[in-house]
């Protein structure tokens, strides 16, 4: 199996390292910093964290663990961003792929390679060593928080301002907002948090946004919010009703955001991304943070604004959001616009085969949980348990997608990839599903035209080989006993002779297993002689069988073969049959069959070393100088 690169050790990444880990599959994954976490890092030296020393999560604890590691009782229903740091950290020993981990590494370059697949270039960050390597497939998981969005258009006049301006991603504190006239700019999470943090400091602290929103409490009626939110008010019932439903928990919960201070909001509820405070309406109603409609421009140390209105501001911090960027990816692979990127199910980029992108979405939700689903499919697809339907197919999902998605959302550069907690999880369900179907069919037309296709004139047999540190007639000894090949093959249960006869021609009964089920064989021996040769013709199925042995200085190189040469047609069928049925296809069967070999020889290497070796050489020595 094709090793997959991982590009990011975030919560989206460390999900996907967590499944492939678990799911046997190989796979790298590179980190720029020197720790795992991404923004849930506080003061990550990656260089690339957003998250501030007061971040909490704003989905619960119960929403946003893992589904395969819980976090601890002990947390709080927030966790704050040192919680869950430890939390990641725990969750990379527990299962034990710390060492699969490449930190201070940063990935420069991915390009399709040209006998397939990914070539991958990384640089250590404190040596500068570059490495490249080869991937079957790469999973991006760089995320979406990272590189910072400044208003678009810039606002008049803000090359005159006085004061200072960062954008929300460098805030991480603030005391250095003390006695100051703060301005932030936005209506998301981030804007509440540092708008809430900074009024407690600041002479005077103001939120300005352009359309206002609806404001979500972490908690309702003791509990946290989020368990309002079930699968059958996301999924089953109209978006309308749920529109109702949750407009009147806000109202008895919390009132109208107008109460405080608030625009009145020009879209409908769930019609733009809500956000989540637990102290922003408070605030606002204690008349600590002031609001202001959006910037019409900037005058020196003057803010106006579209109402004519205007306020002398030191500090301005923009919440204004982030661009999606992939520079590691040359832009005819993929260029985002807008923040719009096509993909698959919120995954697969259709036009590059192994190219794969993991908690690229915005959800109404956590992140956590969908990124592992998310993992779990394509864990499906690179082992072959699931396939992907035409190009056709899945662009025509992704339209289906953009144009639900320009329905139900204000149009804006932070909705392009927006998705619903338990209705995304079904629909990658549903993907899984439809995937595995497809790979099954697409199997059965392999095998199907495998039967119909004879073995080409320069087919060869399989071969498996091993040294063995003993004289070739103990381990001829050993292979042709058919009376222990139980305890070689992993298939054996029993074997035994038909009779008397030994040599050439002689016939014995293999009884064989497999899970539940269960065949016998019969074999005709076709070459006897010790210390060199045993094979046997499995006429139930048309297989030949052979061990060649071949002296090394004082040891043994044995070779197994196994030859279809011979098959019949039916002969043929009813080994794909069998394929099929316990293996997973022809190609899981030949699979199989390598490593049955392998451990076939590897059970003789170790009885025959345990053979007693002098008295053996002994014996030897005294039949050579008998004859």
């Amino acid at each position: 199996m094709d090793r997959v690169c991982i590009i990011g050790a975030g919560w989206s990444g460390l999900a996907a390292s967590q499944v492939l880990h678990e799911r046997g599959i190989p796979f790298d994954c590179y980190e720029a910093g020197s720790e795992v976490g991404g923004n849930w890092r506080y003061l990550n030296d990656n260089g690339m964290s957003s998250g501030y020393r007061s971040l909490h999560i704003n989905t619960s604890k119960k929403l946003s663990e893992y589904r395969c590691y819980p976090m601890p009782e002990e947390y709080p229903p927030f966790p704050s961003v040192f919680q869950m740091s430890e939390y990641l950290d725990d969750l990379v020993d527990h299962f034990g792929f710390r060492d699969k981990i490449a930190f201070r590494t940063e990935v420069t370059h991915v390009e399709a390679a040209e006998e397939g697949g990914w070539t991958v270039t990384s640089r250590h960050r404190d040596t500068g060593v570059e490495t490249t390597r080869h991937y079957g497939s790469v999973m991006v998981a760089n995320g979406h928080h990272w590189k910072p969005r400044d208003p678009e258009p810039a606002f008049p006049g803000v090359e005159t301002f006085t004061g200072t301006q960062i954008h929300s991603h460098y805030y991480k504190t603030p005391e250095e907002y003390a006695g100051k006239r703060v301005l932030v700019l936005g209506f998301g999470n981030s804007a509440a948090d540092i708008a809430v943090e900074t009024s407690g400091v600041a002479e005077r602290t103001f939120l300005t946004t352009r359309r206002g929103g609806y404001v979500f409490p972490k908690f309702m009626f003791g509990k946290p919010a989020d368990d309002m939110i079930s699968p059958f008010l996301t999924m089953v019932m109209p978006r309308e009703q749920q529109r109702w439903i949750m407009a009147l928990l806000l109202k008895l919960s919390i009132g109208s955001v107008q109460d405080f201070g608030l625009p009145k909001p020009e879209h409908k509820l769930f019609n733009s991304h809500p956000t989540v405070s637990e102290t922003l309406l408070p605030k606002l109603g204690h008349g600590d943070i002031g609001v202001k409609p959006n910037i019409s421009h900037f005058d020196g140390g003057s803010v106006h604004f579209v109402d004519g209105s205007v306020e002398e501001i030191d500090a301005v911090i923009y919440a204004s959001g982030y661009q999606v960027s992939f520079p590691f990816l040359d832009e005819s692979v993929i260029a985002p616009t807008d923040n719009d990127v096509s993909l698959f199910h919120r995954v697969v980029d259709p036009n590059h085969d192994g190219l794969y992108f993991i908690g690229l979405f915005q959800p109404l939700g956590a992140t956590t949980v969908l990124a592992e689903a998310q993992s779990h499919w394509v864990a499906d697809l690179v082992q072959g348990k699931a396939a992907l339907p035409s190009v056709e197919a899945m662009a025509k999902e992704i339209k289906g997608y953009k144009d639900s998605l320009a329905k139900r959302y204000v149009t804006s550069k932070r909705h392009t990839m927006q998705v619903d907690h338990y209705p995304y999880l079904a629909e990658l369900r549903g993907a899984r599903k439809k995937g595995a179907k497809l790979a099954r069919k697409a199997l059965k037309a392999r095998n199907k035209a495998a039967l119909k296709t004879p073995l080409s004139s320069d087919y060869q047999p399989e071969e498996v080989s091993i040294r063995i540190d003993a004289h070739p007639d103990v381990v001829w000894d050993l292979i042709s006993d058919v009376t222990r090949m139980g305890d070689w093959s992993p298939e054996c249960w029993k074997c035994s002779w038909r009779d008397e006869t030994r040599g050439v021609g002689a016939k014995f009964t293999g009884h064989n297993k497999r899970g539940w089920m269960r065949w016998v064989t019969s074999n005709t021996v076709e070459a006897w002689e010790r210390g060199k040769a045993f094979s046997f013709h499995t006429t139930t199925n048309g297989v030949r069988w052979g061990y060649r042995l071949e002296q090394d200085g004082d040891g043994t190189v044995l070779t197994e073969r196994w030859d279809v040469s011979g098959q019949s047609e039916a002969q043929r069928k009813r080994t794909a049959s069998f394929a099929n049925m316990m293996l997973g296809g022809y190609e899981g069967h030949t699979a199989e069959l390598r490593a049955g070999m392998t451990a076939t020889l590897e059970r003789v290497k170790a009885a025959a070393e345990a053979v007693e070796r002098p008295a053996a050489v002994r014996e030897l020595v005294a039949l050579e100088q008998a004859a």
